[in-house]
């Protein structure tokens, strides 16, 4: 193989030659080690950018974080306003406190206050009724009154099916009245409940065949002993 050789040659020549091996020199040190280190710097710097999101993402959160508390806190106090208006028990001992509060408030003589048993929620319903029957003696104004206040309480009480009549004796009370005040009890949705067959297997050794007895004619073959 022949010498590359200079001599005679322009100074140019030199030169030119000087700078093809520079650039290939510098063309194979940016493919064998620069363009790997900067794909790690590449990759690097793409870490750092989802990091930083997911920082930026857990202070936006933290800084929301008083708010969600103050909605759950919200949340809690509505449901208590609910459970209040539809209990999920009956409360009886209570109920018969306001009432009787409201009759001796009105000036009413009390002669009933039934409480039966509830009627179970029909079509779906989450409630179900309770029918409460009141019997008093008094005047028309205190029993509008007493109306009023029945429909105030914290919880729904309606007032149905209303009977008036006039007092054969009329001194202080003039009227007597009986009436339905029904209220409602929120009945707690059952866990849904599934039945179904776990099945399994046992495995059956099988039977090892019997043994034949001696002298039984095998299958298939003929007798012996055939007579000439």
């Amino acid at each position: 193989m022949a010498a590359v050789t200079l001599e005679g040659k322009p100074w140019y020549y030199g030169i030119g030659i000087g700078l093809v091996l520079a650039g290939g020199v510098i063309w194979g040190a940016n493919y064998l080690f620069i363009n790997d280190v900067d794909n790690q710097i590449k990759s690097a710097e793409s870490q750092i950018k989802d990091l930083d999101t997911k920082i930026e993402q857990g202070k936006s959160a933290q800084r929301k974080l008083p708010q969600f508390r103050e909605e759950v806190r919200r949340l809690e106090l509505e449901l208590e306003k609910l459970r209040r208006i539809l209990p999920s028990t009956r409360n009886t001992e209570e109920i018969i406190k306001k009432i009787k509060s409201l009759v001796d408030q009105g000036d009413f003589i009390l002669h009933k206050l039934t409480f039966p048993k509830l009627v179970q929620a029909s079509g779906g319903d989450p409630y179900a009724e309770w029918p409460i029957t009141i019997n008093v003696d008094g005047r028309y104004h205190n029993l509008a009154i007493l109306f009023n206040r029945l429909s105030n309480f914290s919880r729904i009480i309606n007032v149905e099916q209303i009977g008036i009549s006039a007092l054969s004796q009329q001194v202080d009370r003039t009227i007597t009245s009986e009436f339905i005040a029904k209220t409602f009890v929120y009945v707690e949705p059952k866990a849904p409940t599934s039945e179904f067959i776990a099945k399994t297997f046992v495995y059956v050794e099988p039977k090892a065949p019997e043994p034949a007895k001696p002298g039984a004619a095998k299958p298939g073959g003929a007798k012996s002993g055939a007579s000439e």
